[in-house]
């Protein structure tokens, strides 16, 4: 979940901003006109609720970097997390839906990976991070716990960890969407990818099962079939067309997602990014936080080993967080640009900065005074 007020009211800035059309006085006076239309109570994005996983993915940072210890939330910690969510109403979706569609140019009906996070991620609480949702022993309680405050949640996991009895006790239990990692279509091809403890026959098994009892049981999950696109050759364009064709007509929504953590690993350098990401500025310390499974306050799901920690809600309230110093400072970097050496957002991540389209601007105004 994220701030759609937000996206909405910076919208016709950020298209200036884009396009390079910023006045040097609109350029000096960003930091605060963005911090009049940021939100003082905080959206929370997603929630860890735990971090062990079994997978060694070769594209997650998580597999070579992360040296936290494992753990679970504890359930006071996520009902204290629960507390800080409010809701977007179905009323405010649906005009934020109305509003991509007239003034953004999305098509929330089409199934792709920008309208997932346009029309699922904006109205969402995450419950995973940096670790399988389903090795989480307290899931269920904590969907019910969501569900009982009228929370929409997602999660993605590799099927390979899933059991059909725990998926359907998770939709049971409220859950709203449900997305499965597939990347390949074999055996051997998904274990070169996930690890030796991924599968693809036995994943594909267990997803078709649940569409049939969703089906026959009336439930309300989206089930959400995802492959990453490592590569935009003539083969791998079609393992593209032939998952999304194997999918057609099952009662899922199945899409191809950008490849991300690219610094990390990048089997093609010249791969397009076809996500709204690669169009636009990070916009996340002024949209929503990450709550890690140690409580700490990081700024994104980018965050795989507390390299930027902005507070923790075991000490400070995540109001507190998200109106203090560290988080403003964290702000002014991104429009500055003045990022200490070794900075995971500068040097780690793959998302443009603000600050790189400031500068920009700051050049297209001075080739305009010459």
């Amino acid at each position: 979940m994220y701030d759609i007020n937000f996206i909405q009211k910076t919208h016709s800035i950020k298209k200036k901003i884009i396009a390079g059309e910023l006045s040097l006085n609109e350029i000096n006076t960003i930091e605060e006109e963005l911090e009049i239309l940021r939100d003082k109570k905080p959206t929370i994005f997603n929630i860890e609720t735990t971090n062990y996983c079994n997978m060694t993915c070769v594209m997650c940072p998580r597999t070579i970097y992360m040296t936290r210890k494992n753990i679970w939330v504890d359930d006071d910690l996520f009902e204290q997390m629960l507390e800080n969510i409010s809701v977007h109403p179905d009323k405010k979706i649906e005009d934020f839906w109305k509003w991509l569609e007239k003034d953004a140019q999305f098509d929330p009906k089409e199934e792709s990976e920008n309208n997932f996070y346009f029309s699922v991620v904006s109205r969402c609480l995450i419950l995973h991070g940096y670790g399988e949702p389903f090795l989480d022993k307290y899931l269920i309680k904590r969907l019910e716990a969501c569900k009982k405050r009228n929370i929409p949640t997602y999660f993605s996991c590799t099927p390979a960890t899933m059991t059909v009895e725990k998926a359907i006790k998770a939709m049971e239990s409220g859950l709203t969407v449900l997305k499965f990692s597939l990347d390949a279509m074999d055996d051997d091809a998904i274990k070169d990818i996930r690890g030796k403890k991924a599968n693809y026959h036995e994943s594909i098994e267990k997803i078709h099962k649940l569409i049939k009892i969703k089906k026959e049981r009336g439930f309300k999950t989206l089930l959400v079939p995802c492959m990453i696109a490592f590569n935009n050759d003539k083969d791998n364009s079609k393992l593209h067309d032939n998952f999304l064709e194997f999918w057609k007509d099952k009662d899922v929504y199945a899409y191809v997602k950008s490849q991300d953590n690219r610094w990390h690993f990048e089997q093609n350098e010249n791969l397009e990014n076809n996500s709204h990401y690669a169009k636009q500025y990070c916009e996340y310390p002024w949209t929503s936080s990450t709550v890690m499974a140690e409580g700490n306050v990081v700024p994104c799901t980018q965050i795989s080993n507390n390299e930027i920690v902005l507070g923790n809600v075991k000490k400070n309230s995540l109001e507190e967080i998200w109106n203090g110093d560290t988080y403003e400072e964290l702000r002014k970097m991104h429009i500055t640009g003045n990022f200490p050496k070794g900075h995971k957002c500068k040097e780690k991540c793959d998302q443009v900065k603000l600050y790189e389209y400031l500068k920009k601007n700051k050049i297209k105004n001075s080739e305009n005074t010459i």
